[in-house]
């Protein structure tokens, strides 16, 4: 049985791969311009759908398996609400107002005096509002909030580049080169041609994009 002829493999060249790449580049960003948006669209329809009942979900086995905690934050969460808006009690307007007389003294019952003290009282208010603020800051940063962000789709033209092109070249005129080699005469046996074939199966594992069975393959063939 004759064997099989085996060409001797033309190296590639710098420009060989920039025109594989400018060739082959439009398909790549027709297919994500086509996929991204169904990408998209199913993440937002999976948040609307799972989104609620995933966070219910983690709220309850948060309750349950730290009840006091639980109880304490919620406690905490409402007297800030009502801090925040509330206005300052009356005890403490009045222990402000008794540590003001006894700095001014005679001073207190003067226009300039009375002045100052009800200017205090507006700073102490602010105080008191703000320092609620501070607490319910605090008690909402110990929790899982999250904040909206774009859906994430496929990009595959950030990785569709001259040196990957270059790279997948290399390694296919590698493979080829070995092969030839071996049926001239001038390789190193089978092994040389399975390690080749090994490395290119998985380096084109580790590439994924441009393997026949990917979708860039199948967009590119």
């Amino acid at each position: 049985m004759g064997g099989t002829t085996v060409n001797q493999p033309s190296a590639p060249s710098v420009s060989s791969n920039i025109s594989d790449w400018v060739e082959n580049y439009p398909a790549v960003f027709a297919l994500q311009q086509q996929y991204a948006p169904q990408e998209a669209a199913q993440q937002v329809a999976l948040a609307e759908q799972y989104a609620a009942p995933l966070g219910t979900a983690f709220k309850s086995a948060q309750e349950a398996m730290y009840p006091n905690e639980a109880a304490l934050s919620n406690q905490l969460t409402q007297i800030a609400q009502q801090g925040i808006s509330g206005s300052m009690p009356d005890w403490a307007k009045q222990s402000y107002m008794d540590t003001m007389r006894a700095q001014l003294g005679e001073n207190a019952m003067s226009g300039v005096g009375a002045d100052y003290m009800s200017t205090g009282l507006l700073q102490q208010q602010e105080d008191w509002n703000r320092y609620y603020q501070n607490l319910g800051l605090s008690i909402a940063g110990r929790q899982p909030i999250y904040s909206a962000s774009t859906p994430t789709t496929s990009n595959y033209t950030s990785t569709f580049t001259p040196s990957s092109i270059l790279g997948y070249n290399a390694q296919n005129y590698s493979t080829a080169a070995n092969m030839y080699n071996r049926s001239s005469g001038t390789g190193n046996g089978w092994g040389s041609i399975l390690g080749s074939i090994g490395g290119s199966i998985l380096g084109g594992m580790a590439g994924g994009a441009f393997g026949y069975g990917g979708m860039l393959g199948q967009a590119l063939k």
